[in-house]
């Protein structure tokens, strides 16, 4: 019953020892160029680091060039004790990542323009669509919501920001809201938390003229999970509404 006793010990000991390895343990110095360089895929065919962005101490922005003359962007992510890449593309369009989905204040606005689009600045928009709903009897109303914001591009063309603040109170209180309405873990799988608000942008030159951003968001890549990204598509100027002044 000792010697059971001692083992039983021994394992909880060992145990809780691997999971502060892999899961609690503070990273470790990020990679410098020349090992990123070395860990990047062959394909992409990664020959530039353009910056090293800390989003926080787990996460990293780096935006790269390639070989083809696309200018990308990947994020690195620190799991299992080790530096590991969550996401890259040859796109450099805005994208949104969710450091904590249920914290805006997390989220981080990520970009990384191609010079050829003459991309002076952007307009970065957040939207949610009227919508109706019943849920168990209950009828829910969701009015339009759109909101703007400039990103300067033209000093900045690639890096990362995060949302306004007037933005993250909006959100913030949406998700409070949508909480509440939906207690039971049933219907909050059915209808996510946020589920209808999407980003969107616009390019544009300096001249105020919006330009096609076709280098920019031409490309592809691949996202082996672990973090909420979102694409940043843009929108067409009838689907937005403004007030008569």
């Amino acid at each position: 019953m000792k010697r059971k006793l001692i083992v039983g010990i021994v394992l909880l000991v060992a145990s809780s020892a691997l999971i502060y390895y892999f899961n609690l343990a503070k990273p470790s110095h990020f990679l410098s160029k020349e090992e990123l360089l070395a860990k990047f895929p062959d394909d992409l065919q990664v020959s530039e680091i353009l910056d090293i962005i800390e989003l926080d101490e787990r996460h990293v922005y780096v935006p790269i060039k390639t070989n083809e003359y696309k200018y990308g962007m990947s994020l690195w992510i620190w799991s299992n004790h080790k530096w590991q890449l969550g996401f890259e593309s040859t796109t450099g369009g805005p994208k949104v990542v969710k450091l904590d989905n249920h914290d805006p204040s997390s989220y981080r606005v990520l970009w990384n323009i191609h010079p050829d689009d003459e991309i002076s600045y952007g307009e970065l928009f957040l939207i949610r669509n009227r919508n109706f709903r019943v849920t168990e009897g209950i009828h829910h109303y969701y009015p339009r919501l759109q909101m703007s914001t400039i990103l300067e591009l033209a000093e900045a063309p690639y890096g990362m920001t995060e949302l306004p603040k007037e933005w993250q109170a909006v959100m913030e209180s949406l998700i409070q809201v949508e909480e509440a309405r939906q207690p039971d873990p049933f219907w909050g799988s059915m209808f996510p938390v946020m589920q209808d608000v999407q980003f969107s942008w616009i390019p544009y030159n300096n001249e105020q003229v919006r330009v096609q951003a076709h280098a920019t968001m031409e490309g592809g890549g691949s996202w082996g999970g672990g973090i909420e990204l979102l694409h940043v598509g843009e929108v067409i100027e009838e689907e937005l509404e403004y007030i008569d002044r």
